[in-house]
């Protein structure tokens, strides 16, 4: 069921909230296991605080409103994405601002020391900590922030653990590194934990058939890959997960499902701008000759693959032909004409758990990996 919201900066500040996996700790000398959930429940605190009260850091009181799905996003409402995409941006620059003095400040206790002279947070922003839990005070010298009890050790090793991920994320197959505070703002200190699947998990009502086909993936040679970069303009890395399996050498970044690709799997992100905040899409190489080979398919896989993604007329794939008479390049397939140039990224975006099949994708996965088994690509 589609989650329903009194107020718009609810729908912002939910990304934060569902995005937190459970809490784990890791052994350290910097800060035991009590130490580390302090932390990660001073962290969670701040969104279930703004969750009650937005004005704590001043967003706007305004009707919640949604998409229903990702097409319309261009077309309907011009402006929502900006609000709600607002309200996430002031919320992580507050994280960001909390991150920077756990880094940079001398730890004196349950307090940071920062030298006036060095800190670089505006007066507006400090201001806003005292909302938090976070008690702020300045002599001539420094600025001297402390915070709830036995949540300070806990920070500045989540704070280190978040810098070192950033440095280390980057990926052949991905070329991009996640920001620095990205596992701050999400309380995570062991990123070796599978906390993309558990997050969705948590999302995902249909926990049965997510739990089949999270297990597929992760028993048949598919490599996830974590937290892959969003064109969304937030200065926070979007939470997602891909499974993906290649035919034929990486070429460039990973890119979204709807978008070529040599390798095939699948792509689930949080959408904080549609009606489920959940979207599953499809990785599909070559597509055109997964149509061609359709007749090799099972009834239910060709019914599965032909409803999906139907053309629809548009003759984008002969926007060229001044004519207006050249053919369409769908293909038939049982009773439908299939386009062949939007492939899964649109059609097989699924923005509803009911729209989602996951015995038909798991079918789907084995017969384009029978169909192109001698272009299969293992990474090195």
């Amino acid at each position: 069921m589609p989650k329903i919201f009194e107020n718009l900066a609810q729908r912002s500040i939910n990304y934060f909230l569902v995005t937190m996996p459970e809490f784990k700790a890791v052994k350290s000398g910097t800060a035991n296991e009590k130490e580390q959930k302090s932390a990660y429940e001073f962290i969670k605190n701040i969104y279930e605080s703004l969750n009650k009260n937005p004005e704590l850091l001043v967003l706007k009181n305004q009707a919640d409103d949604c998409y229903p799905d990702w097409w319309t996003q261009k077309k309907q409402k011009p402006g929502l994405p900006e609000k709600i995409r607002g309200n996430i941006k002031s919320i992580s620059a507050f994280i960001e601002a909390v991150y920077d003095i756990v880094s940079e400040g001398e730890a004196d206790g349950d307090s940071i020391k920062i030298a006036a002279e060095s800190c670089k947070l505006k007066p507006v922003v400090i201001k806003k900590f005292s909302g938090f839990g976070i008690d702020n005070r300045k002599n001539d010298e420094k600025y001297i922030f402390t915070f709830p009890k036995g949540a300070l050790k806990g920070l500045k090793l989540l704070a280190e653990i978040s810098a070192d991920y950033s440095q280390k994320s980057g990926l052949k197959i991905h070329n991009k590194q996640v920001n620095q505070y990205f596992l701050f703002s999400h309380g995570i200190y062991d990123h070796r934990t599978p906390y993309t699947t558990e997050i969705f998990r948590g999302v995902i009502e249909n926990k049965e058939a997510y739990d089949k086909m999270i297990n597929y993936f992760e028993n048949n040679n598919f490599i996830r890959l974590d937290n892959k970069e969003y064109s969304t303009g937030m200065k926070c890395d979007k939470v997602s997960f891909d499974f993906i399996k290649f035919y034929g050498k990486p070429e460039g970044k990973i890119g979204n499902c709807w978008k070529t690709r040599n390798f095939s799997g699948i792509e689930i992100a949080y959408d904080e701008l549609t009606q489920s905040q959940t979207r599953i899409g499809i990785h599909l190489p070559f597509f055109s000759e997964i149509l061609e080979n359709a007749g090799t398919m099972s009834e239910s896989l060709k019914k599965y693959v032909s409803e999906q993604n139907k053309c629809g007329g548009c003759r984008y794939c002969v926007q060229l032909d001044k004519t207006k008479t050249k053919p369409l390049r769908s293909l038939k397939i049982g009773k439908n004409n299939i386009c062949t140039v939007f492939t899964f990224g649109y059609q097989y975006n699924h923005f509803y758990e009911g729209m989602w099949l996951p015995d038909a994708v798991i079918e789907l996965m084995d017969f384009i990996d029978n169909l192109f088994a001698e272009k299969r690509y293992k990474l090195k």
